[in-house]
């Protein structure tokens, strides 16, 4: 748009203000022309990131280097939960035991039930945020912690490392109780929905019976949906981000020819492999692929284009090109820090997703399988250049949770540069959708809060009620003056009818303040009239408080 009456095309050397005009939308980005084709529903959309041809253009920004912060080596710092009973998986297979890795985050109420579960994607640890125990930066780091999108002032958040998972949890690398050696091939085949029956397992005995919200991304994602198909009693919200309700062939594509680089090693030996030599070249050329899949072209566009990464050569074949040097060092990132066989377990379980259920004829259906979940309040995010999880299938989740007559579906397209790894590394664009859904009302937050309060009322008016009057009005007074010479009125007044909370009626409070301090500024000087209005008004002559 632009401001006519003011817009001098003269100065800008048009024969008219039409001409000028015209001269000005030549030069507009080639965004202002593509978004009048975007389709009419709700996209945040991010500083659009242009490729390298356009990056010395003034007002294109370059894209900013980044990648997850997933925690590698000796991991420490996580509780274990250990069920020494079998535990029996959805085909019939049966575990001699169970061992869940998990971290926790906040303080659990009294009600346990300000609990956020965080459901992670293949690859990663319970470490989704640092803690004393484990002070190195988690996968999650600027979601989770107090005023962030799993704000830890009101929420108690629960992360565990995924059934297969080598970061703690039972998987192929696990001892086996019989003989103590690897489970490796003998481990039994699961699905994603078992996965999340040993986190609600956990939760009985945290004793946890209804979560505030499951939240998840990529297979977290399949496993917050699937949370609140399996299990609608026990989830008041959720999150899925980057995710499905069902494979695609597609992705089950890119996940076989991972499983093929590590099981074509010849030192994989059938998934037996602990007591000999790694199978390391094929997991490293199974995360190289992977890594295609996690990030966009766009990116990588502007981040390596077709610069060489030493120079022309006409003499060997590897790492020619800033690509390819990126692409192995991810590759070898995954060696002695991820187990092969976790790869192999878990994205065999990502192929076999779907929440499918019989409809009345008998056919396969989503809206079926999902409509357990239609009262639950759902938050759905997609990422328009994802390889891994198209925005179809995100778009999909919605439609069909409004096809079961839903209300309360949100359904949010990104347009980010990252790509599947936006849910990592982009909150800038995902945190405040994340944050709103958990802590909007109807099921927000306001209960949580409202319990503080609660609680820091008894706590001061128990504190205060053991001191002279004047002395705690004094300390309240200084408290929120903070080496100021005044305080606001309506704060200390607040404060004041949080500790007579019991003895005296606001209204009583009000007329006091009205009549010691007019003004909206109180002085230290106007604390001995104002606490001899309030115990006139309470009828109570004595020196302390109730």
């Amino acid at each position: 748009r632009f401001p006519a009456r003011d817009f001098d095309w003269r100065s800008a050397g048009c024969d008219s203000p039409g001409r000028a005009m015209l001269r000005q939308l030549q030069v507009l980005p080639r965004r202002f022309h593509a978004n009048r084709a975007l389709p009419r529903r709700m996209v945040l959309a991010e500083t659009r990131h242009w490729p390298a041809a356009f990056s010395g253009r003034r007002g294109f920004a370059k894209v900013t280097e980044k990648e997850p912060e997933y925690a590698s080596g000796d991991l420490s710092g996580y509780e274990i939960f250990h069920d020494p009973k079998p535990f029996v998986f959805r085909n019939g297979a049966e575990l001699p035991e169970l061992r869940v890795a998990y971290e926790t985050w906040g303080t659990l109420n009294a009600r346990k039930d300000n609990v956020i579960l965080l459901q992670c994607g293949m690859s990663a640890s319970s470490h989704a945020r640092s803690h004393e125990k484990n002070p190195a930066r988690g996968w999650w780091e600027d979601f989770i912690g107090p005023g962030l999108p799993l704000d830890t002032n009101i929420f108690y958040v629960i992360c565990t490392n995924n059934l297969g998972g080598c970061f703690g949890s039972s998987g192929p690398s696990t001892l086996h109780p019989k003989d103590g050696k690897r489970y490796g091939s003998r481990f039994p085949r699961f699905e994603v929905q078992d996965q999340v029956a040993v986190q609600f397992h956990l939760l009985d005995h945290l004793g946890i019976d209804r979560v505030h919200a499951c939240v998840g991304a990529s297979l977290g994602g399949m496993q917050s949906v699937c949370s609140a198909a399996n299990f609608p009693d026990r989830v008041s919200k959720f999150v899925s981000i980057s995710a499905a309700a069902k494979s695609f062939p597609g992705s089950m594509a890119f996940r076989h020819t991972q499983r093929q680089a590590i099981m074509l090693d010849p030192h994989w030996n059938g998934g037996d492999y602990y007591e000999g030599p790694l199978p390391a070249s094929g997991l490293r050329l199974a995360r190289e692929i992977g890594t295609i899949t996690y990030r966009s072209g766009q990116e990588w566009q502007q981040r390596f284009g077709q610069r060489r990464a030493r120079g022309m050569t006409m003499e060997g074949l590897e790492e020619e090109f800033e690509i390819e040097r990126y692409l192995k060092h991810q590759g070898a990132k995954w060696v002695n820090n991820y187990d092969p066989n976790s790869m192999l377990w878990i994205s065999k379980a990502m192929d076999g997703f779907s929440l499918e259920k019989p409809d009345r004829e008998g056919a396969p259906c989503l809206v079926t399988g999902l409509l357990p979940a239609r009262d639950i309040p759902a938050l759905v995010i997609g990422v328009q250049h994802d390889v891994l999880f198209p925005v179809w299938q995100q778009k999909q989740i919605a439609d069909v949770l409004r096809a079961t007559g839903s209300k309360v579906v949100t359904y949010y397209e990104l347009d980010s540069i990252y790509g599947h790894d936006a849910f990592l590394l982009d909150a800038v664009s995902i945190g405040p959708a994340v944050k709103g859904h958990l802590e909007q009302e109807p099921g927000g937050a306001a209960h949580f809060w409202q319990d503080m309060a609660e609680t820091s009322a008894r706590f001061l008016q128990a504190m205060v009620s053991k001191g002279c009057s004047a002395e705690a009005l004094r300390d309240m007074w200084r408290a929120l003056a903070q080496g100021h010479e005044v305080v606001d009125a309506e704060r200390l007044k607040a404060v004041v009818k949080l500790v007579y909370d019991t003895k005296l009626p606001p209204a009583d409070i009000d007329r006091a303040f009205e009549e010691v301090v007019p003004s909206k500024q109180v002085r230290l000087e106007d604390l001995s009239p104002l606490r001899k209005a309030l115990l006139d008004k309470e009828g109570n002559v004595d020196v302390y408080l109730p």
